[in-house]
């Protein structure tokens, strides 16, 4: 009976239990910084390494690992792009327990920081004001569908030649029981689709 009591207490526990998810990209002269972290209970936390480079046959490829682990094991960018085409045709078949996900996030900070030169003034001019416009389309979206709370954009030419740093910060939340229920969704529609 007692261990039925703590596991009917646990699992009300992870219902409820909220989760923060960082994304941090830091691009500064020419070497990535990236990471992902993820947070829960207040003091675990998972930080995993995010990197891009380019490989020795001119492909982008997309690492993420854990700190201490090797790099050994590396992605393609045609991995990469092949993985989010997959992604999203099985969203695509799956839409309902995404929507609802989706409903139940939110955005607590989206911020950039960046300093962008292209060598030319009239570019780099253009290359900024096409950046503010992107930016503020994504924080447009994320306010209106993931009640994001706060942005900030600080966009910087660089005259003195060709530079790219950038510095974007994003952090949502969500209750780890949205994540169990979405998945349920996705089980009950898997059996209805056998039946």
């Amino acid at each position: 009976m007692f261990y039925l009591i703590l596991l009917i207490s646990l699992l009300i526990l992870l219902l409820f239990l909220k989760m923060h998810i960082e994304l941090k990209i830091i691009i500064k002269n020419g070497r990535n910084f990236s990471f992902i972290i993820i947070r829960f209970l207040g003091f675990i936390r998972l930080r995993m390494n995010l990197s891009l480079q380019i490989n020795s046959k001119g492909f982008l490829s997309l690492t993420l690992r854990k700190t201490d682990s090797s790099m050994d094991n590396k992605a393609s960018f045609e991995q990469f792009w092949d993985s989010i085409k997959d992604f999203f045709q099985y969203y695509g078949s799956h839409v309902e327990p995404f929507r609802y996900f989706k409903r139940k996030v939110n955005f607590n900070n989206f911020s950039v920081h960046s300093r962008i030169g292209t060598g030319d003034a009239a570019s780099t001019a253009m290359t900024i004001g096409g950046c503010y416009a992107l930016f503020s389309i994504i924080s447009s979206y994320l306010y209106t569908h993931y009640r994001l709370q706060k942005s900030k954009f600080d966009i910087l030419p660089y005259f003195s030649g060709p530079l790219f740093d950038l510095d974007l910060d994003c952090i949502m939340n969500f209750k780890f029981g949205h994540i169990i229920i979405a998945g349920l969704k996705l089980l009950t529609k898997k059996e209805k689709a056998v039946s």
